[in-house]
């Protein structure tokens, strides 16, 4: 069994192992006031998921969340510390001659959400109000399990396909987001959404998991874009559009897997509409991409026009907590 630490070193849970990594142990719930609870939550917009998600299965076996201060030192958070564990798993992800195995205290050693599942669904809510010591943190991220479950098809714990056909997924080391420091001294709450198109990559005939598309974010400072586009902007047809989401200080507008790709993408609906929750606040470049679908994260400069005579809006300064409507 294979633990895979993706560090976020931006706003992002984090998943690790205590002990000999120099981890701190479970917090105490019941520790003074040099603590400070917070709340971690998970959700996917609804634009993202795609038309067979009924049937397409992308499941991540969880075991922690993480996070580690500016010294250094790792708060981990176990299934212990998670919501009624025994009932956050996706079921499907789970096959029927089998469970997740447990510790010796009875509790699940991991959790298994279906990235699919969670798409377009109410919040997940990971860890309520639990407890840490009042201080700066520089990361949080997801520990990936990578094992299997012993069952006649040898099922992974993680992996991509559907009830037949199970496809392991593969989690990259050494994953890391740069760039943010989170001073933890009042109660506050993350929301984790998944861009799945970046997240989720078959190279080679090989699914991986890499931390772009993951983004966490400070619900203060979460703001949102959404809108509308015009159907012309698109002829024939919208069916391929998506609105891709730039820092505004990119020196191009590249394509997924790219350089300077988009920090996030979002499709397009049947009624024209795009929306992009919980977005960190910052200055962005918004533009409309007609022939998204032709733009794979693991192929490289695709003629796709980004530079052009695409709608956009550039320098979109967002605070925390706004919500901006952009017609494209």
């Amino acid at each position: 069994m294979k633990n895979i630490i993706l560090a976020m070193l931006t706003m992002v849970v984090v998943v690790g192992c205590g002990g000999s990594d120099g981890s701190d142990p479970e917090p105490n719930l019941d520790a003074g006031a040099g603590s400070a609870p917070i709340s971690v939550d998970a959700s996917t917009p609804s634009t993202e998921v795609p038309e067979d998600a009924d049937e397409l299965q992308a499941c991540v076996a969880i075991n922690s969340i993480q996070l580690m201060d500016v010294a250094g030192h790792i708060v981990e958070l176990t299934t212990k510390s998670m919501n009624n564990p025994e009932e956050l798993s996706s079921e499907q992800c789970i096959p029927a001659d089998s469970s997740i195995p447990v510790d010796s205290e009875g509790y699940p050693q991991f959790i298994v959400i279906d990235l699919y599942d969670v798409a377009g669904v109410d919040l997940v809510n990971l860890i309520t109000e639990q407890l840490i010591p009042v201080g700066e943190y520089v990361s949080m991220g997801l520990s990936v399990l990578q094992g299997s479950y012993g069952d006649f098809f040898d099922t992974p714990y993680s992996y991509v396909g559907n009830q037949v056909d199970k496809q392991k997924l593969e989690i990259l080391d050494g994953l890391t987001f740069e760039g943010l420091n989170i001073n933890i001294d009042v109660p506050k709450t993350f929301t984790m959404t998944f861009d799945l198109r970046k997240m989720i990559q078959l190279v080679e005939d090989v699914y991986v998991m890499k931390n772009e598309g993951l983004t966490v974010v400070e619900n203060t400072l979460a703001s949102k874009i959404w809108g509308d586009i015009d159907p012309s902007s698109c002829l024939p047809s919208t069916d391929n559009a998506y609105v891709y989401l730039y820092d505004a200080d990119t020196e191009q507008y590249g394509d997924l897997g790219s350089e300077h790709e988009p920090m996030m993408t979002a499709k397009v609906t049947e009624d024209n509409t795009y929306s992009m929750p919980y977005v960190p606040e910052g200055t962005y470049d918004v533009v409309l991409v007609c022939d998204a679908l032709l733009d794979l994260p693991n192929q490289i400069d695709l003629d796709i026009d980004l530079d052009a005579s695409s709608p956009k809006y550039t320098d979109q300064q967002l605070s925390g907590d706004e919500d901006k409507y952009l017609s494209m």
